[in-house]
């Protein structure tokens, strides 16, 4: 697995081939898993790549990746506290975006 600095000189020098190798990762840990579970990941990975492409910004597409996992946890917990959970967390459904100069170290 590359590191964290290693993928991101990848995604500054070849965008392109950083997506290839994403998608070569993504589907190796796919296929890691048991056969009655890859159909469903693809499907979630499916999703995901969907609201990427969608979203038209990587902070965008963070924000609704990030949306996504809380809905899902919100369900999970209500499951299994038999809807008479904890209050729903408020969410924001804005947020002001802070621009910052390029790191020059």
């Amino acid at each position: 697995m590359p590191t964290f600095d290693e993928l991101r000189e990848l995604l500054q020098r070849d965008p392109e081939g950083f997506e290839i190798l994403r998608a070569e990762l993504i589907e190796a840990r796919i296929q890691d898993c048991s056969a009655c579970h890859q159909r469903r990941l693809r499907g979630l990975q499916f999703v995901i790549d969907a609201r990427r492409r969608l979203a038209g910004s990587p902070v965008k597409a963070l924000l609704d990746i990030q949306g996504m996992m809380y809905d899902c946890l919100h369900g999970l917990q209500q499951a299994l506290l038999g809807e008479q959970g904890l209050p729903e967390p408020s969410s924001r459904k804005s947020a002001r975006i802070l621009h910052f100069r390029p790191y020059q170290g």
